[in-house]
């Protein structure tokens, strides 16, 4: 045969050959709109094994595998779809959706962020890229993706918490009233609770409440209750709230968090006598209940009992013993009456019942800083290294930062101190005790116009919280969470 003869032969084999694998990968593109993937999949691998640099086949068998859930090989092959054809859009979109599903999100984001400057109208990088911004709480970005991302996030349940979030965060409630109108008519009850709770998170609870009423004819669930009692709180709406708050135990005697929650709304309001009676209540369901014995001990502490409260928080410790709580509680009762060597103990303990409880960490080297006499070097030390982990494990915890400033300047440190209470206020602006010490270290300085606005802030918020620690209520302060592991 002639080298045209040759030539034309081989072109024609080509050309069959690519009509071939045209109609083949169209078959299984058929199979995988009929969710049939893994017969789809066979044909694509055997198609792969005889044209290994089709980006296009690539692209079909990372489809089918991403339909199986396979994503680690679906990355595999939308990844050798994107090598084979840079400029192989679809298949980067692709890539970059596994890329978030395997948890990967910077990864993804920068396939986005490659799409986008090619392909600026499309929503699906809009989508993952406003995601990724509400993941980092960059709520502006956030809310400017998502609108450019248009219904595939308007119109998305699963989306709908990131996006209404964003929205609020920055104080726009135009897309949120869209919401409103759109849940009013909506059958979906996680999404109508979700709404409601970011709705509640920022300031709107009288929409919080419209939604949380919504869900009330389907259910009666005493998490239920309890949001919508706090909606109604934040209202000014007493008497809803406290009704609220008792359908949420009628809903189910056995929860001990509705006893505690009503519990608080009545302390909340200066009724400790009635919050002991809620707290009793729960107590008969529930004897052995160290959360229902721990409040008790804490609204005893409100009224000035402390024996009582003592007894509570140390029958607490026994019923749960592996709860940090009670021995904190114990421990600052200790440190206002004085024995703070005994506090040092039991903060000791709490410290080793969790070595990562910031909280007892705090507590323990305030104990140790109050102590005096021959060991009060060595405290001073073991207090600071205390508060150096309590920094380590929460950086925003005002306290830690002003105690440490204390023992910094004791030891000679006067711009370590410094530096300390300049953190303290900015985590807690009105942090007495770093107000007070800087504006004393910066008169000393001879910086009087700072000392001056120091010292003055500081007597401010001091009138202003005259009294506010004068019992055991500070614990509310130090452990916001009373609920044990």
């Amino acid at each position: 045969m002639s080298g045209w003869g040759k030539e034309f032969a081989l072109g024609w084999i080509l050309v069959v050959c690519s009509a071939y694998g045209q109609e083949t990968i169209e078959r299984a593109k058929a199979l995988l709109k009929q969710h049939q993937a893994q017969d789809a999949l066979q044909i694509l691998l055997e198609l792969h094994r005889s044209a290994p640099s089709d980006a296009n086949v690539c692209q079909q068998i990372g489809v089918a595998y991403t339909q199986l859930q396979d994503l680690g090989q679906a990355e595999r092959f939308y990844r050798e779809a994107v090598r084979l054809n840079p400029q192989f859009w679809a298949a980067r979109k692709n890539l970059g959706t596994v890329l978030w599903f395997l948890d990967r999100k910077e990864e993804s984001e920068r396939e986005f962020q490659a799409v986008t400057k090619v392909l600026p109208v499309d929503p699906v990088p809009h989508l993952y890229l406003g995601l990724a911004a509400h993941a980092r709480r960059d709520f502006p970005r956030a809310k400017a993706q998502f609108e450019k991302a248009g219904a595939l996030a308007f119109d998305n349940p699963e989306a709908l918490p990131a996006v209404l979030e964003s929205y609020l965060a920055v104080r726009d409630l135009s897309f949120p009233q869209k919401i409103m109108e759109q849940l009013a008519r909506a059958e979906e009850p996680a999404a109508i609770s979700s709404a409601g709770q970011l709705f509640l998170q920022y300031g709107y609870p009288d929409r919080a409440a419209a939604m949380f009423e919504k869900l009330l004819p389907a259910q009666n669930s005493p998490e239920l209750w309890r949001m919508l009692a706090e909606a109604y709180d934040k209202q000014g709406k007493a008497e809803e709230a406290y009704r609220a708050y008792s359908h949420g135990i009628d809903a189910n005697p056995s929860d001990e968090v509705s006893y505690i929650a009503l519990a608080e709304f009545a302390s909340a309001h200066g009724n400790y006598d009635y919050a002991l009676k809620v707290v009793e209540r729960g107590l008969d369901h529930l004897s052995k209940s160290a959360v229902l014995v721990f409040e008790q001990g804490l609204l005893c502490a409100l009224k000035g009992d402390r024996a009582r409260a003592d007894a509570n928080f140390q029958q607490a410790s026994l019923l749960k013993p592996d709860w940090t709580l009670p021995f904190l509680a114990l421990g600052v009762s200790q440190l206002e009456s004085g024995d703070n060597a005994k506090a040092a103990d039991l903060f000791r303990s709490a410290r080793n019942l969790d070595p990562r409880d910031a909280r007892a960490l705090y507590l323990y080297a305030t104990a140790l800083s109050k102590e005096g006499g021959t060991n009060a070097g060595r405290n001073a030390k073991e207090a600071a290294a205390a508060l150096q982990k309590a920094v380590e494990l929460n950086p925003n915890d005002g306290r830690s930062h002003a105690l440490l400033g204390q023992l910094q300047l004791a030891a000679g440190d006067a711009d370590g101190a410094a530096r300390e209470w300049r953190t303290a206020l900015r985590i807690e602006p009105e942090n007495v005790t770093a107000l007070y010490q800087l504006g004393l270290l910066r008169r000393k300085q001879g910086k009087t116009a700072e000392a001056q606005q120091l010292l003055d802030t500081f007597n401010r918020v001091k009138a202003k919280n005259h009294g506010e620690e004068q019992s055991l209520v500070q614990i509310l302060r130090v452990v916001p969470e009373k609920r044990p592991p």
